[in-house]
């Protein structure tokens, strides 16, 4: 640990993967009688990389930004590393940021298009404690969308997995529109007997939100500017809709990193 200067910390790691990119800068001759600036920029196709790579490291970047915010002083960076034994009677394994889930079909654009999210990214949004504060914001642009759809990323799943899908986007969508003012949402999944019988009628009379007992077949979008659009099944027929922002409910798995601590875990 080296310490830079008063609140601040910087943690250096002997295992980076990736170099960071070096900022082009004008010649020493241009740089003569004249105040032009010396760094020039980083071009896109080097900023995009250059960005990737910083969120790429998952772990602590040594910048002291939480030991500077806590006010109770609870983080303390000169306790050295150490190995504790504790006795639990149960012990619950959290994935955190490692959520994992079963892959999508292409042709719903996740991946493809930055204004298409999962379930995992919108529930973050939707947190007041979130990037934007519980607010619903285009990752596109930045801003709010005036129609969202949440559409079942699984459409030909077991009964259990699709209740747990359409309760946890009837939930969603009451918090986003409860949170942002003039939204619509759309959920488009198809209806297992259990949620037509003890929800979809409550879930029917949410002021905001439209439910359509349908499938989705594929997101596109013909240029940049324009909104996305959905089209999906419904009643053996093909419809299309645009939305400013689609949510795709995934079928969450266990990641192979959790399978195996937890395999270690019971063997203790």
């Amino acid at each position: 640990m080296i310490y830079e200067k008063e609140k601040r910390y910087i943690i250096p790691f002997g295992d980076v993967p990736t170099d960071r990119a070096e900022m082009p800068e004008i010649s020493v001759d241009e740089r003569r009688g004249n105040f032009t600036e010396v760094e020039t920029g980083f071009p896109e196709e080097m900023a995009v990389k250059e960005a990737k790579r910083c969120l790429s490291c998952r772990r602590c970047l040594g910048c002291a930004l939480c030991w500077a915010e806590c006010k109770p002083e609870a983080i303390d960076f000169s306790i050295p590393d150490q190995e504790l034994a504790l006795d639990f009677d149960v012990v619950v394994v959290a994935a955190g940021q490692d959520n994992s889930f079963h892959p999508l079909s292409a042709k719903l654009g996740y991946g493809q298009y930055p204004d298409v999210i999962v379930d995992l990214q919108f529930e973050r949004m939707l947190s007041p404690t979130g990037p934007t504060k519980g607010m619903v914001l285009s990752p596109l642009d930045g801003r709010i969308p005036a129609s969202v759809a949440l559409v079942q990323g699984h459409p030909e799943d077991d009964e259990s997995q699709i209740l747990s899908s359409l309760v946890f986007g009837v939930n969603a969508a009451v918090i986003a529109l409860h949170n942002t003012q003039d939204l619509d949402v759309t959920l488009v999944s198809p209806i297992c007997p259990m949620f037509k019988e003890n929800y979809l009628s409550s879930a029917e009379n949410i002021p905001g939100l439209t439910i359509i007992p349908g499938s989705p077949v594929s997101v596109e979008k013909s240029d940049k500017a324009q909104p996305l659009t959905l089209t999906y099944s419904y009643n053996s027929e093909e419809s299309r809709q645009a939305f400013d922002l689609i949510v795709v409910l995934t079928k969450p798995k266990i990641s192979r990193e959790m399978a195996s601590l937890n395999k270690k875990l019971q063997k203790k």
